[in-house]
């Protein structure tokens, strides 16, 4: 009976053993095909299962009964997938795993005019592939099929824009890289008034008598010329003198300067009275600044005065000041000003022969009704000076007057006195008449009376005797 104990023990050992002898264990080492480089995280598929990922060594070890053989994938980020059948009795395998094929592209643009560039030459060299070279296209693009993960340097060139070296780590996916290029011929040309280095619109610029172009509102026109020679250089502009210079332009030039002087013109000025009579002596101003004074015949002249506007005042004793604003440019300026009298304070009071207000009295200058006396016989207005004037008043009860009175030049007050006589009344004096008529009736009939009664009493008296 121990016997067959023993027997059985020994039989299930066996097989024990043979079942423990069929077990493998497959060790996968997973690598970069180029460099050999451990890939870390690569994910590991056993007949369609996910079973794990590669440690920083790049490997995995999977058990199994090793009854039959396995299919065996391997995925990574930027690695094309490794798929193939293992043995099932083997026990490690070397996965190489070849970098995926992308697309690097270039996108080149003028930093100054936004613009794509066309006709660029764009270079590369890095890892997986032969250094390449390729042309940006009228979009300023060019592609280039490179490797996942993979460092490349790239050098660009353009004709007229200064060397660009770039290095681009690609990543997993696709890849498209913008740059700048700045021109290496770009020259600016700065236009400024000499006087007062403010930015002159407008202006045109010439390079060797050819246009270029004309300056923008800061007074400036970027230009792209060649290095390394002679250029002649023109800017014209309204109203300034022409700007003209031959110059050399070295690799490290980028501004030219162009300081305009203003054009000079004559201006003359001729100063007349209302009357058309020439004023001597009045003073002359520019901007507030006293130029001069007119001579005899009323003018005053400048010989040459730049270009601009100008404010221009004349003023002379006993007249109102003229001012005008004029842009001085082309041709030059022959101005006339005509100054009007200074007006003055003018009282004109309407009285009696006795110095007495009249009140209400209607006051007529020169034909026009201008008002009516106050309570003191006064009217006050404005008139010119240097000027006669026929000014007049009517008022009931009084007889019209009429006078003419010249305003002295250069008066500031003046009063105008109009003594005005009652009218002669023909009833007035029949009745001052009848009055005195009646009172001298009254007095001849009282002293009749009085005579009458006297010759009475005498005659009495005779009679008593």
């Amino acid at each position: 009976m121990a016997h067959r104990r023993l027997t059985i023990a020994l039989l299930l050992s066996c097989a024990l053993l043979c079942c423990t002898a069929q077990a493998v264990t497959l060790w996968i080492n997973v690598a970069d095909e180029k460099t050999g480089s451990a890939l870390v995280d690569a994910s590991v598929y056993i007949d369609g299962s996910y079973v794990g990922s590669t440690a920083s060594d790049g490997t995995y070890s999977y058990y199994h009964a090793g009854k039959k053989d396995l299919r065996l994938k391997v995925v990574r980020t930027g690695y094309k997938d490794w798929v193939d059948y293992v043995d099932a009795d083997r026990t490690s395998i070397f996965v190489d795993m070849a970098r995926k094929d992308e697309i690097l592209t270039f996108e080149l643009y003028d930093s100054a005019t936004l613009e794509p560039i066309r006709g660029a030459l764009v270079r590369i060299e890095g890892e997986g592939i032969s250094p390449s070279s390729g042309t940006t296209g009228s979009d300023g693009s060019v592609d280039f099929s490179v490797k996942t993960g993979a460092v490349y340097n790239a050098e660009i060139r353009a004709s007229g824009y200064y060397d660009l070296t770039k290095t681009v780590q690609m990543e997993s996916g696709g890849r498209t890289v913008q740059y700048w290029l700045f021109r290496s011929d770009l020259l600016a040309v700065q236009v400024r008034d000499s006087a007062t280095s403010a930015p002159i619109k407008g202006a045109e610029v010439f390079v060797d008598g050819t246009r270029a172009g004309a300056t923008d509102d800061d007074g400036r026109l970027p230009l792209n010329l060649q290095r390394e020679k002679r250029y002649s250089f023109r800017v014209t502009a309204p109203d300034y003198q022409i700007y003209q210079e031959e110059r050399y332009l070295d690799a490290d030039v980028v501004l030219i300067q162009a300081d305009l002087a203003k054009s000079a013109y004559p201006l003359s000025i001729t100063a007349f009275d209302e009357g058309t009579k020439p004023i001597e002596g009045a003073e002359v101003y520019l901007n507030g600044t006293l130029k001069g004074k007119t001579n005899q015949y009323g003018r005053f002249a400048l010989s040459e005065l730049h270009a601009g506007a100008y404010e221009i005042l004349v003023r002379a004793p006993g007249y109102m000041d003229w001012s005008e604003t004029r842009q001085i440019s082309g041709q030059g300026e022959d101005i006339v000003a005509e100054l009007q009298y200074d007006r003055a304070s003018v009282t004109i009071r309407a009285e009696g022969p006795d110095r007495k207000a009249i009140a209400d009295a209607v006051i007529v200058i020169d034909g026009q009704v201008v008002g009516v006396t106050d309570s003191l016989g006064c009217l006050r207005t404005e008139l010119a000076t240097n000027k006669m004037y026929a000014v007049a008043a009517a008022r009931d009860g009084y007889r019209n007057i009429s006078v003419s009175q010249e305003i002295p030049l250069g008066t500031t007050e003046f009063t105008i006195p109009l003594v005005m006589e009652q009218n002669f009344n023909v009833w007035m004096l029949v009745a001052g008449i009848g009055v005195v008529a009646a009172i001298i009736l009254a007095v001849v009939f009282v002293v009749r009376q009085r005579r009458a009664g006297q010759s009475s009493g005498r005659s009495r008296g005779r009679d008593s005797l």
